[in-house]
């Protein structure tokens, strides 16, 4: 086999590989569906998912390490060959050209089923001072870890009890060189304690957990360094109750009060109306002589006198 032949197998068998790894990261964001269309030099596909945590996991993944923020929407990235927009469970590209605001703004309303959701908790924690440019990436799974921090993939974190993680790339103080973080959100603090044990075995980690919050330093860096990452993460966890919210107490309370108040009302009524049928009976048998001698009621006659 000749060198050119081989060269070309190796880049096919490496554009294959490429594929497969891309088709594992889509579909463990939830791809439903992409369509491909054109807007006169511009080639526009948009990616439906299945839900809003999966499209910005897409989106961050789209943006190139060089890109640049862009004014056409809320979350958009130029790219030096593409634009990429992220709007609720849609992702859209746009290529062949840079699109007007009020083009991006009809391809994003004329998006059918789309759905809006709350940010998942997670994106809040990531801090930004240092931050290296759309170097963040969110990890849902097993195959998104492997693709962008394969370090921690031998710790199993848990994906399969919803776990879920940031993972982005600082620059501390004048040292050029990045510094990886990791920031992963648990649904309990027990189950991020005992994942905390499992990162704290691998090599070149620095672990710090708070509440359902794991943070950690990962890859070559000094102690110092690593301290001052993990200083800048925010651990305020919040946490989001999905059980509805307990009843006021004054609600049953005023009922119960209410109740007794009909209640009251009613003996009274009661009480009163046997009084007045006992009243008509005794009044009845005076008149018409059917009261006894020993039912006669006893009537003082008192006077002044």
């Amino acid at each position: 086999m000749s060198r050119c032949c081989k060269l070309i197998l190796s880049c096919v068998l490496l554009a294959s590989a490429l594929c497969a790894d891309d088709t594992a990261l889509w579909r463990e964001f939830g791809l439903l569906r992409s369509t491909p269309s054109q807007l006169g030099k511009l080639n526009v596909t948009s990616y439906q998912m299945k839900d809003l945590t999966g499209a910005l996991a897409v989106w961050e993944w789209l943006r190139s390490a060089n890109s640049r923020p862009c004014d056409l929407a809320a979350f958009c990235t130029r790219n030096p060959d593409r634009i990429v927009v992220w709007d609720d469970n849609y992702v859209v590209t746009f290529q062949g050209g840079v699109p007007s605001k009020a083009v991006v703004d009809s391809v994003l309303n004329a998006l059918p089923n789309k759905r809006d959701t709350a940010l998942p908790a997670i994106f809040t924690f990531l801090p930004h001072e240092g931050l290296i440019p759309a170097s963040a990436r969110y990890v849902l799974g097993p195959d998104s870890l492997n693709a962008f921090a394969p370090e921690l993939a031998p710790a199993d974190p848990g994906f399969k009890q919803g776990a879920e993680a940031q993972v982005a790339a600082y620059r501390i103080g004048s040292d050029p060189t990045p510094r990886k973080l990791a920031i992963f959100y648990y649904a309990t603090p027990e189950m991020a304690r005992l994942h905390a044990l499992k990162f704290r075995l691998l090599p070149n980690t620095r672990v710090k957990r708070s509440g359902v919050l794991l943070a950690i330093v990962f890859g070559p860096t000094t102690d110092a360094q690593a301290d001052t990452l993990l200083s800048r993460v925010e651990y305020e966890a919040k946490v989001t109750w999905n059980d509805s919210p307990p009843p006021s107490p004054i609600k049953p309370l005023y009922q119960l009060l209410l109740n007794i108040m009909y209640l009251s009302i009613l003996l009274a009524a009661l009480c009163l109306l046997a009084g007045l049928i006992y009243a008509s009976m005794r009044i009845y048998r005076r008149r018409y002589g059917t009261l006894e001698q020993d039912e006669a009621m006893t009537t003082l006659h008192l006077t002044g006198d």
